[in-house]
């Protein structure tokens, strides 16, 4: 037998092996997860087992990365793997023996693509490897996928304008913070440090991306489906920063944890605030965007209150229930149907217009309703409530809106006996959830739906009168 010929038998006995070992293996995690050992094994065994596993998952990721960009070299050369596979390429390939889906398998081909190895070009110059130190960080499964994206990625973009051997040190900085003991590296870790390298290095390039970042940066409203308006684009890190402080600031402006409460802090709380993190995101951009129109020297054009053209017979206006439309609302520029409640709810910040036809088109009747708080109202009123009247609501006054506690079509006035400061997401929601605020001598009370207080007590929400102490006290 000669050497090449040893060699060959020497790897197919390694993989049969290696494959007999892993269906052990594969065995015996089914095993586990069947019998449902993890919920009754002690934490040390399960932090234990959770780190052996992603040491294996490491090494799995590692494999299929670089056995992709195998399969994809023997498909492009004469061998054609792919065909020869009864397949239409090299990702199809991936797909029939992993089961992973097309876009898995073309991140595990862009990652293969980085840490190609050293190469001899047709023209004889050699075309070094990108990151070595990384391929090899990889290959002993000190990282996996993630860790490889997430060290490569910033340094990728820059790998044009920088010197070769800064690269190449950066490359095993990068891949001297990993292990392959004990617990692995972090991903974000990774990437932290593998963004300030990259910066350090590319300190003439920020010019360029400033540059590039403003080409790129987008906001778009898309076509209203199911009752919501998709929004997609692109900010500039400046931008995003901003609109992050502002939700930040409107979703827990004193750091204390949302929700409704009606006794002390320190006793559980079972009513927080159910919201996910985006939809509170949502209600927040909502609150800023209400707080737009009342900043000072915002054009009178398209910064005014917002108009709402409420477009239905007089029957359903007066009933409270049906459609309204509000123009605009999407990226088709038409008039978007909207319930009632979002009509009522915008209303109640700006201009309305009911529009009311008679069947064949015909317009019977427009009234214009103004019933905007004035700038000096607005402020009395903000002195008085400083924050939500929705008691375990923090939102500020500068972030809220103005409610009609008797409602304006009801007859209720726009004065400061009859507003009241409310965030968008109460002020959008209060009638479904059974919120009910009323005013007493000037001075809102509000009563919560009977699931938070069962005693449907009225709850006073301005500053207590401190009491006078006793003679002798």
């Amino acid at each position: 037998m000669s050497e090449a010929q040893r060699k060959i038998w020497l790897m197919n006995t390694t993989m049969e092996r290696t494959r007999e070992a892993m269906a052990y293996a594969v065995a015996d995690l089914r095993s586990i997860l069947s019998s449902g050992t993890l919920d009754t094994a002690d934490r040390d065994d399960v932090l234990g087992f959770l780190i052996g596993v992603g040491d294996l998952y490491r090494q799995v990721e590692a494999t299929l990365v670089i056995g992709t960009g195998v399969i994809e070299k023997r498909s492009a050369s004469a061998e054609r793997f792919d065909v020869s596979a009864d397949c239409r390429s090299a990702n199809e390939v991936m797909q029939r023996t992993t089961g992973a889906a097309p876009t898995t398998v073309k991140r595990w081909s862009r990652l293969a693509a980085t840490i190609k190895p050293a190469r001899v070009l047709p023209s004889g110059e050699e075309k070094p490897a990108e990151f070595p130190a990384l391929r090899e960080a990889l290959t002993t499964g000190a990282i996996g996928a993630d860790g490889l994206e997430a060290a490569t990625r910033p340094l990728r973009e820059i790998k044009d304008r920088v010197d070769a051997t800064d690269f190449a040190e950066v490359d095993e900085v990068l891949a001297a913070m990993t292990t392959t003991t004990g617990a692995p590296v972090m991903c974000d870790t990774l990437r932290d440090a593998s963004l300030r390298l990259a910066t350090d290095l590319n300190i003439t390039g920020a010019e360029d991306e400033e540059e590039k970042a403003f080409r790129g940066r987008a906001l778009r409203l898309g076509v209203k489906r199911n009752g919501l308006v998709p929004i997609t684009g692109q900010l500039v890190p400046d931008v995003a920063g901003a609109l992050s402080v502002l939700l930040d600031s409107i979703n827990n402006p004193h750091g204390q944890p949302a929700g409704v409460k009606f006794r002390p802090s320190d006793e559980s709380d079972e009513n927080a605030d159910v919201r996910s993190m985006a939809q509170r995101n949502h209600d927040a951009l909502g609150t800023i965007l209400a707080a737009v129109p009342n900043a000072p020297d915002m054009p009178t054009n398209g910064g005014g209150a917002p108009v709402l053209i409420i477009h239905a017979t007089e029957d359903t206006v007066r009933a409270g229930e049906g459609w309204a439309t509000i123009p605009g609302a999407d990226a088709t520029g038409t008039d978007v149907p909207v319930p009632f409640a979002a009509a009522k709810h915008v209303g109640c910040c700006g201009t309305v217009q009911h529009l009311t036809s008679a069947k064949n088109g015909r317009i019977v009747k427009l009234t214009i309703d103004k019933r905007v708080f004035s700038t000096d109202q607005r402020r009395a009123i903000a002195v008085r409530d400083r924050s939500c009247v929705i008691p375990g609501c923090h939102t500020p006054a500068r972030w809220c809106e103005i409610h009609h506690v008797k409602e304006w079509s009801n007859g209720g006035q726009t004065d400061v006996d009859n507003g009241v400061l409310i965030c968008w997401h109460h002020h959008r929601f209060v009638d479904r959830m059974d919120w009910d605020i009323r005013m007493t001598d000037g001075v809102p009370e509000v009563r919560p739906p009977d699931w938070i207080d069962p005693t449907k007590s009225w709850q006073a929400t301005g500053p207590r009168v401190p009491g006078r102490p006793k003679r002798g006290a």
